[in-house]
């Protein structure tokens, strides 16, 4: 992936360096990562240590090729332990983008051991487990490789344009001799049209956008346009630093631009009011109105290292940038900001428990607020790095980009069509993307005799039929003791075993996620069961035969434990009350089932 892409500002190599690689640190310290992996090697052939591997190593991450980074960090860890604590983590996150799970684990492990203080260790440690997990639930939805645009360069960040798309690349873009990038060695990236012809993957005529206020001799792209597509926005890089400021800064950073059509061109270039020569401003996302933009940066105050901030059309301008908070910015990186037509909110991110790389993450729209963000499931996301993500239809077709494994460049297009997919179920955006699988087919009530082996019966029209010993739950939203409409089911089901058991007992304990204070959820946790006993109550079912109790923010059913950053669907699972019967007489009640 290219620097374009980046964003966030590069730790310096280190100066304790020997001899023989003061030219290639020199390179790597000026963010020359192809050229100083050049030299690296021939070092290493003459001083194989540890130290030049994981040089080497960094310039291949650096440089999103993950196969050359782990040739190089592999030879570092069979020579022994590293007291470069660092390498331990990037180790793992090399790893895990070739699904080496195991092994991630024991390089998180190690550099949790090293450093304790930082939870990236234990963090990226749980991300593995739910790696392998989800893979559990995959569903056969089809990604298909855009043969008709991919080339074996960089092909990426596809946008709808008009009949067509315009998308960026690394291929040559003229003839005349295109420069190349000193980052990874391949050709400036520009931004390309190309016609779309009877198929969504058919595509023909690809040619660079004609222009040279979008494509200049250096980096540009990605692209977003307004509804009309007569205004562009684009961010890209130029060649602006001079004397002591290009000394002292070392590095252009990416800035947003737009631009006008009239007249069968782009006039009227201007930059917009909060670039800086100190920090980043990228991959702009207009919203359909023009009324705001979002955009992704590593100015100072952040989450992480780039966060996505907008801002809202005023008459004089764009209002201050404004953070979108920790339901979309993490400590690591969120770009590629997007929304598909019902409004929810895409962007990809290296800061949640996902599969590897960067990973495509979504917010969904509720009533116009952003709640937290979950990771797309495979095959949107692989161990590699995807993102840059566009729809024809909200949610079910559309395309993105990955450097994905078996790819024709280093990265490629791709599209999706749920709607023509052989799936077992009704896909739609909010189950496949949140619940990452098939709804649940309808169990019986499942029993639990806390005395002795119980026989119940349920009541279902005019027939009967046993109910298998065991446990029932029901789940709640987030600092919420509301019984929600998918808990009714399971409920009106206990109230017929109760009405036609007269026997039985009932307990109902309630849980909370780890979020908040130990009171608070004490407290929150009483209100879900008391609400639950009320809820049965309300359909006849007499409160002395029903013992609510609240546990806090305990007994976790996942790695969802104190401190770990998860998915609210992974957090949900945790925010329940768990009921079952018993032959055991109810003798007393706690105060919380009156609440």
């Amino acid at each position: 992936m290219k620097k374009i892409l980046i964003l966030t500002i590069v730790a310096l190599i280190s100066t304790m360096a020997p001899a023989q690689t003061k030219r290639p640190d020199k390179l790597f310290a000026n963010w020359e990562y192809y050229k100083a992996a050049q030299l690296y090697e021939k070092a290493a052939v003459k001083n194989p240590t540890q130290d030049i591997y994981y040089k080497l190593g960094q310039c291949y991450q650096k440089m999103h090729r993950y196969n050359e980074a782990l040739v190089a960090y592999d030879k570092v860890y069979a020579m022994g332990h590293y007291t470069n604590t660092a390498f331990y983590l990037d180790y793992g996150l090399i790893l895990k983008t070739h699904e080496r799970y195991a092994d991630a684990k024991i390089a998180f492990k190690t550099y949790s051991d090293m450093v304790p203080s930082d939870k990236r260790g234990s963090f990226y440690m749980n991300s593995c487990d739910t790696a392998i997990a989800d893979h559990k639930n995959d569903l056969p939805v089809k990604i298909t490789a855009v043969a008709s645009l991919n080339s074996n360069m960089s092909d990426l960040c596809p946008t709808l344009y008009k009949d067509g798309m315009i998308f960026i690349s690394s291929r040559k873009a003229d003839d005349k001799g295109s420069k190349i990038y000193s980052w990874d060695g391949e050709y400036y990236l520009h931004a390309f049209y190309t016609q779309k012809g009877k198929t969504d993957t058919s595509f023909q005529k690809i040619a660079p956008i004609q222009s040279s206020l979008i494509n200049k001799n250096y980096l540009t792209g990605p692209v977003c346009f307004s509804k009309n597509y007569d205004t562009i926005y684009f961010n890209s890089v130029k060649k602006e630093l001079k004397g002591k400021e290009k000394k002292t800064l070392n590095i252009e950073r990416n800035k947003i631009y737009s631009a006008v059509y009239k007249n069968g061109e782009w006039t009227e270039l201007k930059a917009f009011q909060y670039n800086s020569d100190t920090f980043s401003v990228a991959t702009p996302y207009i919203t359909k109105n023009g009324l705001r933009i979002y955009f992704s940066s590593d100015m100072p105050g952040g989450y992480g290292g780039a966060d996505i901030y907008y801002c809202d059309k005023q008459a004089n301008g764009w209002s201050k940038p404004v953070n979108m908070g920790p339901n979309i910015n993490t400590f690591g990186n969120e770009k590629f900001p997007t929304m598909d037509s019902a409004g929810d909110f895409y962007f990809s991110s290296d800061g949640y428990i996902g599969f590897g790389g960067m990973d495509i993450c979504v917010s969904k729209n509720i009533n116009g607020s952003y709640g937290k963000a979950s990771v797309l499931k495979a095959p949107f996301n692989s161990a590699g790095d995807d993102y840059g993500i566009t729809f024809i239809k909200s949610g079910k077709i559309g395309y993105f980009s990955s450097n994905r494994s078996g790819g024709k460049g280093d990265e490629d297009i791709y599209y999706f069509n749920i709607d023509k997919d052989n799936l077992p179920c009704p896909i739609v955006t909010s189950t496949y993307v949140i619940g990452y699988k098939c709804p649940p087919k309808p169990q019986p009530v499942v029993v639990k005799d806390t005395v002795s082996d119980v026989v119940v019966q349920t009541v279902k029209a005019k027939s009967k039929s046993a109910v298998k010993k065991g446990m029932m739950s029901i789940h709640f939203d987030l600092d919420k003791a509301t019984i929600r409409p998918d808990a009714i089911k399971t409920l009106d089901s206990i109230v017929s075993v109760m009405k036609n058991n007269p026997e039985i007992s009932l307990n109902v304990n309630g849980y909370c996620d780890w979020r908040g204070t130990v009171i608070y959820n004490q407290v929150l946790s009483e209100q879900r069961s008391a609400a639950t006993v009320n809820y049965l109550a309300s359909k006849g079912i007499d409160k002395k035969r029903m013992l609510p109790k609240g546990y806090g923010k305990t007994k976790f059913l996942n790695m969802c434990s104190e401190g770990v950053e998860c998915t609210d669907i992974e957090q949900e699972k945790n925010r329940r009350a768990e009921m079952w019967f018993t032959t055991a007489k109810i003798v007393a009640v706690t105060s919380a089932q009156n609440k």
